[in-house]
């Protein structure tokens, strides 16, 4: 399996952590029931291509909430949107990976087509994941958020459940930095999908390897799951997101 994130989070995505303050998350959660996991890497199984397919994965669950949507997405799309957010030109010399500044950019602007009649461009937010308490607001609340790791080399043979490695095989960082897509969780772990499967990491892995973490905010999302957390000022949050589409665009 591949990696493929560049650590390079924008300096002007806002910091969401303040906003989740004080909201009760409920103590599990599992937006991933809603598509097919079907082992499908989206291509991250042979390219450096996670950024793209984490937000496809991202798009897909985001529509499956709200609209009922079954469609999937494909290889294909994933390796486009990683030449649109990377450059990536089909050669072996410019596959190594996607800047997270350049994909926050990218997706917050000119958004990502889904189909023939949708396009999805989200305002993006930044919240600390090593803060379990606010991630799992952010999961619970706004939906799949994109989780970047510094991975240890202890987990390239991918088990089910990702846990504090020790030695030098569990150094943060040993094997690379990694892009999921994080969607679920219980009170032992956060559960992410990548190379088209469902990993659990523990909170306490979660808080050793994990460097950024971004949320999108979307009315349409609260409106079909129902969640209104008293004290979230959405429209607020929504201006702040969408100002990341236009410092570096």
């Amino acid at each position: 399996m591949r990696l493929g994130l560049i650590h390079r989070p924008h300096p002007a995505l806002y910091r969401v952590g303040v906003a989740l303050d004080g909201l009760h998350a409920p103590p599990t959660c599992d937006w991933h029931s809603h598509i097919a996991l079907d082992g499908d890497a989206l291509g991250n199984d042979v390219h450096s291509n996670c950024v793209p397919a984490g937000a496809l994965r991202s798009i897909q669950i985001r529509r499956a909430v709200q609209a009922g949507d079954t469609r999937r997405p494909t290889t294909d799309e994933a390796l486009a949107l990683y030449r649109a957010w990377s450059g990536w030109d089909g050669t072996d010399a410019t596959d190594i990976g996607t800047a997270s500044d350049a994909a926050a950019v990218q997706w917050a602007s000119s958004g990502v087509r889904w189909g023939e009649q949708w396009e999805d461009v989200p305002s993006i937010v930044a919240l600390d994941p090593t803060r379990s308490d606010a991630l799992r607001a952010a999961v619970a609340f706004l939906g799949p958020v994109q989780l970047d790791l510094a991975m240890p080399l202890a987990w390239e043979n991918t088990p089910a459940i990702w846990s504090i490695i020790s030695g030098s095989w569990g150094q943060p960082g040993s094997w690379g930095a990694h892009r999921v897509c994080a969607a679920g969780y219980d009170r032992e772990c956060l559960r992410v999908v990548t190379w088209g499967r469902e990993r659990g990491i523990t909170w306490e892995a979660v808080a050793r390897y994990a460097i950024h973490a971004e949320a999108t905010i979307s009315r349409s999302w609260l409106d079909a799951t129902g969640l209104s957390p008293a004290g979230l000022d959405l429209a607020a949050l929504q201006r702040e997101g969408a100002a990341v589409a236009g410092p570096m665009a």
